[in-house]
């Protein structure tokens, strides 16, 4: 997971961030690895305090949709921008520059 958050930059929204993270999850571990993760966290969140929200889901879902439409890191930040920017359109939305993804 460290390797994960180390990728992301901090600025980030975070349903970008959210779709990122688990985008990369999928793309360098799996898909079901991706949702526990995601499902964790915000289970986590709501034993400590945390703030826990449905949109997070989504927006984790939308990076393993993006991560399972092109197999790179470069496409997944292009595809996580434009999926958070267009409210979740997902893959085959139109693209969205400076999306980033430290390699």
């Amino acid at each position: 997971m460290r390797a994960v958050r180390e990728r992301i930059p901090a600025a980030l929204p975070d349903k970008r961030a959210h779709c990122l993270a688990a985008g990369l999850i999928a793309l360098h571990c799996s898909a079901p690895e991706a949702y526990i993760a995601g499902y964790g966290k915000e289970l986590a969140d709501l034993v400590d305090g945390g703030d826990a929200e449905w949109a997070d889901i989504r927006a984790d879902e939308r990076g393993i949709r993006c991560a399972r439409s092109d197999p790179s890191d470069v496409a997944l930040a292009v595809c996580c921008a434009a999926a958070t920017a267009a409210g979740g359109a997902g893959p085959g939305s139109a693209g969205a520059a400076g999306a980033g993804v430290g390699k």
